[in-house]
């Protein structure tokens, strides 16, 4: 019997579950189910009236208590001892760590008889301000440990990335598009999500990285113009088709479309299975964005777009099967073996250097997607 991963929560819930929606529902509908399906942020947490994000969160915790009393709390992993954090409410800003550590010695002169101890040091140290403990809708605010081996991979290939335009689904906090932004020299990260809430929290994070210097190469003042925030919903026909709406700052523009359908090479997601519904919706975005071919200018034109999932198998007793199993990471594995469209295979994660300050979990695990007609091998190198 497998182990269960490591998840604090107020009672005992199943991440995986989740039911198919009915595909004869109208757009109000499928907005309506996307909403209760996403993760988002709380409600109390709301844009400012000119640029969403740009002022702080208020949060009302007599409002908020009231509201949750009753709902299972979920907490990640990584939040159960943060670093460096700084709480406000039911928020907390924390630090992570990316590159390469190095460890030195030095002398501890504080007690009498002085010693040495080992300290760490990183490249960088991103600061992301998310959500504590949440109900399941909100766990999109949460930092989770798919994103550190979804960062780890995307480093190691950096050399393949110069240059490119990136798109992330679901990217909660924005934490693994920002570490793009600081560790590659990726040309742009549109990071994507479906809620105001989350969206606004992801430019407040990116805005909070843009006051730091990263490099010489890379001055902090690029990173508002490398990752862009924008809004992605998979439950719509075409999540990039949106009716452009001067009111809504997070809306894809003409320009946006067009850079990614002609730039466009790489799709990274992190931690996004974990409710059936929304797994099969995000099999079909990725049919879509994965089907359309790079111009032939594009020097990736013969290998075409390509996708990367990370996730964490979370394990759940099944009355069905009368065991303990990984329900939702085994529906994505079997849904997407049954597409006639795109094709998933493994990467083996025992290969991939380290760039990130976590425990890599033996399940953690790391997928690479394809169009089926390409041809092309579905492993390393991407």
């Amino acid at each position: 019997m497998n182990e269960t991963s490591p998840l604090t929560t107020k009672r005992a819930i199943a991440l995986g579950s989740g039911n198919n929606s009915d595909s004869s529902q109208g757009d109000a509908d499928v907005e309506q189910h996307h909403l209760s399906k996403r993760p988002r942020l709380d409600e109390s947490f709301e844009p400012s009236e000119n640029m969403p994000g740009s002022e702080d969160h208020q949060v009302n915790d007599n409002d908020e208590d009231a509201d949750i009393e009753d709902e299972d709390m979920v907490l990640s992993e990584v939040h159960i001892n943060p670093k460096n954090g700084r709480a406000d409410g039911r928020f907390i800003t924390s630090i992570f760590h990316l590159g390469r550590s190095v460890q030195r010695t030095i002398p501890d002169s504080i007690s009498e008889n002085p010693v040495s101890r080992e300290d760490v040091t990183w490249d960088y140290a991103v600061e992301i301000e998310h959500a504590m403990g949440t109900p399941l809708m909100g766990v999109g605010s949460q930092v989770w440990m798919g994103g550190f081996l979804l960062m780890d991979w995307m480093v190691n290939i950096k050399d393949q990335l110069l240059g490119s335009v990136v798109m992330e689904l679901g990217a909660g906090t924005g934490l693994a598009s920002i570490a793009l932004c600081i560790a590659t020299d990726i040309e742009r990260v549109f990071c994507t999500d479906y809620s105001t809430e989350i969206l606004s929290n992801c430019e407040r994070n990116i805005t909070r990285n843009s006051q730091h210097e990263w490099s010489d190469s890379q001055p902090s003042s690029q990173l508002d113009n490398r990752v862009l925030v924008r809004r992605y919903n998979w439950l719509m026909p075409d999540p990039l088709d949106t009716v452009d709406d001067p009111l809504d700052w997070y809306n894809w523009t003409p320009q946006d479309r067009e850079e990614w359908r002609s730039k466009g090479a790489f799709i990274v997601a992190a931690d996004v299975i974990y409710d059936d519904s929304l797994t099969d919706a995000l099999i079909t975005s990725l049919e879509t964005l994965l089907a359309e071919p790079l111009p032939e200018s594009h020097p990736r034109y013969s290998i075409g777009r390509v996708a990367y999932l990370s996730m964490e198998k979370r394990y759940n007793f099944s009355v069905e099967q009368l065991d303990v199993v990984a329900q939702a990471h085994d529906y994505f594995v079997q849904q997407i073996a049954n597409s006639k469209v795109i094709e998933a295979r493994r990467v083996d994660c025992s290969e991939i250097d380290q760039y990130c300050d976590y425990v890599r979990s033996k399940d953690l695990e790391l997928y690479r997607v394809t169009i089926l007609s390409s041809g092309h091998p579905s492993g390393p190198p991407p």
